[in-house]
C-alpha cells in the first residue's frame, strides 16, 4: 500500500513538472542589454507560449512583482494574445532595475501551476555612489484624494436619482464640460508656473489625468517624457539635467492655451 501510495505521488509530481514545462517564456528588454544599470526606468517584452484559452488575469497579477530578484514591473502597457499566434501572450511593460544582482530563475503560478522564467544574457551595471537614501519615485496616483471625492460625488447622485431623475439627468449632461473646463483651466495654471523639479515631476505623474484633456498628444510631449524618465531617479539634478528638462517641458508649457 505504501508503495502504491508513494507511486502516485511521484506521478502527481511529473505531472506537474510536465506541465509547467509546456510553456515556454521569453524575458527582453527592448533596449540594449549591454547597458542597463540600477536605477533605469526600461521597457521589457514578455512572451508566453503556447496558452490556450489564456486567463490573462493571472499575468496581470505580475504587476508590482520583482522578478529574477531586480527587475519591478512597475506597469503593465499592454497585455494580450499575438496578433500573429492566439496561443502567445505577449506582455509589454515598465520595469524598474533594482539590483545589479539578478537571479537566474524566476517562477510563478498560473492556474496554480509553476511557470519558469529564465534570464539569459543580461548584465546590469551596478550605480555608482549610491546612497543609502536612495529612492524610486512612484509612477502612479491612481490612488489620489480626488477619486474618492469623485466617487462619493457619484453616490450622492445616484441617491437623488431616485426623487428626481428628469432634473439629474439635465444636470449630468452639463456637469461633464464644466468638469473638464476646470480640469483644463487648473492644468494651464499648473503648466504656466513650472519652474522646480517637484512641479514637473508632479505633472509627469499626472500624464494620465491631463493627457485626456487635450486633442492628441504629440512627439514633444513623448519628448518630455523620455527626458524627465533619464533623471527622475537621480538624488539630486545637475545644472545640465535641470536645463535639459526645463527645455523639453518649455515645449509644450502652452498645451492648454486656448
Amino acid at each position: 500500500m505504501k508503495i502504491l501510495a508513494s507511486l502516485l505521488i511521484t506521478i502527481l509530481i511529473l505531472f506537474g513538472n510536465a506541465f509547467a514545462a509546456n510553456i515556454n517564456t521569453e524575458f527582453k528588454p527592448a533596449q540594449d542589454i549591454s547597458h542597463i544599470k540600477e536605477g533605469d526606468l526600461i521597457e521589457v517584452n514578455l512572451r508566453f507560449w503556447p496558452v490556450e484559452n489564456a486567463d490573462l488575469s493571472q499575468f496581470k497579477k505580475l504587476e508590482k512583482t520583482v522578478l529574477f530578484n531586480a527587475f519591478y514591473l512597475a506597469q503593465i502597457i499592454s497585455l494580450e494574445p499575438s496578433a500573429n499566434n492566439a496561443d502567445v501572450i505577449e506582455l509589454k511593460g515598465l520595469f524598474i532595475v533594482k539590483s545589479a544582482k539578478p537571479q537566474p530563475l524566476f517562477v510563478f503560478k498560473y492556474n496554480e501551476s509553476p511557470v519558469e522564467m529564465h534570464l539569459d544574457g543580461v548584465k546590469i551595471e551596478e550605480l555608482k555612489n549610491k546612497n543609502s537614501d536612495y529612492f524610486i519615485l512612484e509612477q502612479s496616483l491612481n490612488g489620489s484624494y480626488i477619486f474618492y471625492i469623485l466617487a462619493g460625488v457619484f453616490v450622492l447622485l445616484l441617491v437623488a436619482a431616485l426623487y428626481k431623475r428628469q432634473a439629474l439627468k439635465e444636470f449630468i449632461i452639463g456637469l461633464k464640460p464644466d468638469a473638464e473646463k476646470k480640469a483644463r483651466k487648473k492644468y494651464d495654471a499648473e503648466f504656466r508656473k513650472a519652474n522646480h523639479r517637484d512641479d514637473f515631476e508632479k505633472i509627469y505623474l499626472e500624464k494620465n489625468n491631463w493627457l485626456k484633456l487635450l486633442e492628441s498628444r504629440t512627439p514633444a510631449h513623448n519628448e518630455f517624457f523620455r527626458v524627465l524618465n533619464q533623471y527622475q531617479f537621480k538624488k539630486d539634478w545637475s545644472n545640465e539635467d535641470y536645463s535639459e528638462v526645463r527645455s523639453s517641458f518649455d515645449v509644450i508649457r502652452r498645451s492648454f492655451e486656448k
